[in-house]
């Protein structure tokens, strides 16, 4: 104590720590969740309580059929913004999800939040139809207004009966007074689905239920070791459940909060609020990955000494702060000074001794470090402290206005475990070394990629944001990479620092959606290189410091309004825009499109690209791929260039065929064109796109679990065939099966392949097929005697999970003549089979003809209790044959002459509608005898040929070549209507026994 007082002398107090220079990568086994936190997504259904939650299948930029009632509400909002809107439909719920308007000026919006306000309840008072069917204005309640990087953001959740909707919500982003975008999770139906309970399970129920199914599952049935209080307990809520069939269902909740201390875990538990059910549950802990022959970094390197950074400690016997700098004054020439690690934002807690203690005297200019050389214990609580304090300034300094950073996090250091770190809320937490793993807390790649979690979930906008934990594990690991200046994340966690955990960048790979989607850690490597892409593009364009100002800019204000990994890419224009309209493009746009394009998350608005085929005259297929020219326009054209390969598609079990590759020539404008040569009758040829568009490769089909189109060389002969136009007659129907208009949700088609109906699995919402079913779509009995071989062919939309959990197959007589694709591995079984198109599906039959000259086809699906997609739709389908024509009549074919039996023999047989004498369209009577419109035309498409492109004629009340309602398909078969080739998919068929 001094009596008087002195000029104000600094000091400084710095803390030792392992080198500051490290980052956090990725490879094979890595930082990763806890064994029994391994699972296939955030969200864990109890099994046998729920149907499915949303599957979370990514829906498409669609413009709706114009005479559906979805089309004309786009354009009556079309008309009410003045300009074209681009529109993208929720795969689950198939209403509106992202709005993207042209322009639309909202004077004063950024300026004033009442202005926004009003704009926003206006709209959604007359846009609900689209945004959430079924609810009315006043169950949305704006629960956040945020301004950040430029872009207002209003968060509207969705309620019901005074009741918070679980994932429901509307948002709004304006952008230079304008409407940049409107974003919708909201649940439709809910005023007619939901009825709230008249009373709800006791608080204490709920608790004890949630205990016992979290201490069954990972405490071997000790309840006592899960720990849950009253207090914790959340809600009544509401929580969406899919359904098998007709809508989304719901069911009112409590939530739980339960943690285990031993294995360690944290969870959120949803309970049902009548009967006290657990229905569900979501980890709240964010682990970084833990992976064999990962690519780490070490704390083996050099020491370096950093600031200790707002730390409170006493100088003197009186309070006091540290700077940014680790400076303090001191009023005195000596002074006592007592310090622990706990500072204005973080505060450390070690889990395996007492919490570090400083002592010291200082003197004037006096400069001392305090170091755990000497003491691993120590030397972590120090290292974790100095690096939370550097990433929390980093994260401030890209955007001074978010004050997540300037919260206390709570650091807990040596936990007695190995070889991970996690975080929890404001929390992150770090093991001891053992197993051959270092101290996590050693590693400032660990630290930072553990905070990039916090700022990520408490950065989250309410109302606008949705916490993901794929993109959470990408953009903590971007977070990493960017301090440390280092595509590779945590070299040295198993204290060797030639590698890494995870790679953002790997050389001659690019992770990819969706194929890549797998486990969190892993997923997250596909955002994560994506930024990492974005940031070496934006320094090559703008130098060092300005270009990663640029992505740190996007990756902040991305991960605050992002709902998924699609939506980074929107998210990523918004905060990149200038003016407040995406459809002119962002001043990076280009940068952007390759960036993420490179890893899947380029999605192509609706018209954007055209892809088309046809049989030429001398039976070669040409396809087009063909560009809107006006988009993108500023990134130069948008299509490149453009190569198809083709190849024999493989026979059943083998090993594939050579794959031919062409460079599609220029045709005009943003139209390329190649042509596949004239092929051996019976020749099946598989094809793909490789196609460089918006400054990004792209391949087409985007199916990851048939990455084919097909089509077939060859004449045929229709003998059965159906579009479904007369209700199915003779079909039979399993669970889950429907005949009717596809309503284009759970990631179905928007519309039938030609005519009204298909046949498919659960064409209205959810769209989705439920869980743990086994249901088929079986045929009629068909004659199909008499063929050299007998082939089906038909239109397919198909999307089901990888075939190691969801198998859809056609049986053929009992056998299995097809079935989707099926992964070896539970850990990589991600190839999912998703058809984004009608594509045309050819299968050989020829092999499982019974002995009487039968065949009867059975669509089958089988299901697990999770991740469900929106199954089977079947169209234009046919069973066609090939070789000799069967006399219907039992006689040869020379017997046949005259006999009424042929076409173009002037009789009109038992099998045909007319017959003139001759074998010429147009004349009333077709090639086919059958009887034309008042424009001569029937079956024959645009080039003449028989087959049919995208002009060509169909009779919805025949099908696909025969009107099979109430006839012997035998005689449907001979006079059929040619099917309608598909965009690209097609192949030819005759009518007559003609050669």
């Amino acid at each position: 104590m001094f009596s008087s007082p002195s000029p104000l002398i600094r000091s400084s107090l710095f803390l030792a720590g392992i080198s500051a220079i490290a980052l956090f990568p990725a490879s094979a086994q890595a930082i990763s969740p806890a064994s029994h936190m391994h699972g296939r997504g955030d969200l864990e259904l109890k099994p046998g309580a729920m149907a499915a939650a949303r599957s979370g299948v990514e829906g498409h930029w669609l413009t709706p059929q114009p005479t559906s009632a979805r089309g004309r509400a786009v354009a009556s909002l079309e008309a009410a913004l003045g300009g074209r809107v681009l529109t993208h439909f929720d795969a689950d719920t198939g209403v509106l999800d992202t709005l993207l308007p042209n322009g639309t000026v909202v004077a004063g919006s950024m300026r004033s939040p009442v202005v926004a306000e009003d704009f926003a309840r206006d709209f959604l008072s007359k846009q609900l139809a689209l945004l959430a069917p079924g609810a009315t204005p006043s169950d949305f309640v704006l629960v956040s207004d945020v301004v950040s990087g430029g872009v207002r953001s209003l968060g509207f959740a969705q309620t019901q009966a005074g009741m918070r909707v679980i994932g429901g919500q509307i948002s709004f982003a304006f952008k230079a007074d304008r409407l940049i975008a409107v974003r919708s999770t909201a649940l439709p139906d809910m005023r007619a689905q939901f009825q709230a309970r008249a009373t709800t399970v006791d608080a204490g129920v709920a608790v004890e239920r949630a205990r016992a199914w979290i201490a069954d599952d990972f405490a071997g049935g000790t309840r006592s070791a899960a720990q849950a209080e009253r207090a914790d307990v959340d809600g009544p809520l509401i929580f969406p459940v899919i359904h098998a069939r007709d809508t989304i269902s719901y069911r009112e909740v409590l939530v739980v909060d339960v943690r285990l201390d031993s294995p360690r875990g944290h969870w959120q538990v949803y309970v049902d609020a009548g009967t006290g059910e657990p229905l569900a549950r979501r980890s709240l802990m964010h682990w970084a990955e833990l992976e064999m022959n990962v690519w780490a970094r070490s704390p083996l390197g050099a020491r370096t000494d950093m600031p200790a950074r707002f730390l409170e400690l006493t100088v003197g016997g009186q309070p006091a702060v540290t700077s940014g700098q680790g400076v303090f004054t001191v009023s005195a020439s000596v002074a006592e000074v007592d310090a622990e690690l706990d500072g204005l934002y973080a505060k450390v807690f070690d889990e395996a001794g007492s919490p570090a203690f400083y002592t010291n005297s200082f003197a004037p200019d006096s400069s001392f470090v305090w170091s755990g050389a000497d003491d691993v214990g120590l030397d972590a609580q120090l290292n974790a402290y100095s690096h939370t304090q550097i990433v929390k300034a980093r994260v401030l300094s890209i955007d001074d206005a978010f004050d997540v950073p300037l919260l206390e996090t709570a650091v807990t250091v040596n936990i007695d475990d190995v070889c991970n770190a996690y975080a929890d809320g404001n929390t992150i937490n770090f093991f001891s070394s053992g197993s051959g793993c270092e101290n996590t807390a050693l590693l400032s790649d660990v630290v930072y990629h553990e905070y990039g979690h916090v700022a990520h979930r408490l950065g989250l906008i309410e109302g606008v944001g949705v916490f993901d934990g794929a993109v959470s594990e990408g953009i903590s690991d971007y977070l990493s990479a960017t301090i440390v200046n280092d595509a590779g994340v945590a070299k040295g966690f198993f204290l060797d620092t030639s590698e890494a955990l995870r790679d953002l960048d790997p050389e001659g790979y690019e992770w990819h959606w969706p194929e890549d989607n797998g486990e969190i850690h892993a997923a997250g490597r596909i955002i994560g290189g994506a930024l990492w892409d974005l940031r070496k593009s934006l320094i090559a364009k703008y130098g060092q410091a300005a270009g990663m100002a640029a992505t740190d800019h996007i990756w902040l204000q991305s991960i605050r309004r992002a709902t998924d990994m699609p939506s980074m890419y929107t998210e990523a224009l918004i905060a990149n825009d200038d003016d407040g309209n995406l459809q002119n493009g962002t001043p990076d746009l280009c940068e952007i499109n390759a960036a993420f394009g490179a890893h899947g998350l380029l999605e192509i608005p609706e018209g954007g690209l055209a892809i088309t085929s046809q049989f030429q005259a001398d039976n070669s297929f040409s396809v087009t791929v063909e560009a809107n020219t006006e988009l993108f326009q500023q990134c130069g054209s948008s299509l490149e260039g453009a190569q198809l390969r083709y190849r024999v598609r493989p026979e059943s079990g083998g090993s594939g065929t050579m794959v031919t590759e062409i460079d599609m020539q220029a045709a005009g404008e943003g139209t390329y064109v190649g042509q596949i040569p004239s092929q051996p009758d019976g020749t099946v040829i598989q094809y793909q796109l490789e196609i460089e568009w918006g400054g990004t490769a792209l391949s087409r089909p985007a199916n990851l679990g048939y990455p084919w189109y097909e089509t077939y060389f060859g004449d045929v002969t229709e003998i059965w065939c159906s579009g479904f136009e007369d209700g199915g007659e003779g079909w039979t129907l399993g669970q889950d099966w429907d005949i009717g208009v596809p309503g284009g949700a759970g990631g179905d088609p928007d519309a039938a392949y030609t005519g009204q109906q298909v046949a498919g699995m659960v064409l209205d919402s959810p769209g989705i097929y439920g869980t743990w079913i086994a249901s088929e779509l079986v045929s009629p009995v068909i004659d199909v005697s008499g063929f050299d071989s007998v082939r089906l062919q038909y239109q397919r939309w198909l999307n089901i999970e990888d075939g190691f959990w969801d198998q859809a197959m056609i049986l053929a007589n009992g056998l299995p003549a097809w079935g989707n694709f099926a992964s070896t591995d539970g850990v990589a079984a991600t190839v999912h089979h998703t058809d984004q198109e009608w594509a045309f599906h050819d299968v050989d039959l020829s092999d499982f003809v019974d002995a009487n000259g039968e065949m009867q086809l059975r669509f089958t699906h089988a299901s697990d209790g999770g991740l469900e997609f929106g199954g089977w739709n079947i169209d234009g389908l046919c069973i066609v044959g090939i070789g000799d024509v069967p006399d219907p009549t039992g006689g040869d074919e020379g017997e046949d002459e005259g006999s009424g039996n042929l076409c173009g023999d002037g009789i009109v047989g038992e099998f045909e509608q007319c017959d003139d004498g001759n074998l010429v369209n147009g004349d009333g009577c077709s090639a086919g005898c059958l009887l034309e419109d008042e424009g001569g035309e029937d079956d024959v498409g645009d080039d003449g040929t028989g087959e049919g492109g995208a002009g060509a004629d169909w009779d919805p009340d025949r099908g696909c070549g025969c009107d099979s309602a109430g006839e012997d398909p035998r005689r449907a078969a001979l006079g059929g209507l040619a099917l309608l080739g598909l965009v690209g998919l097609g192949r030819r068929r005759r009518r007559s026994r003609s050669r």
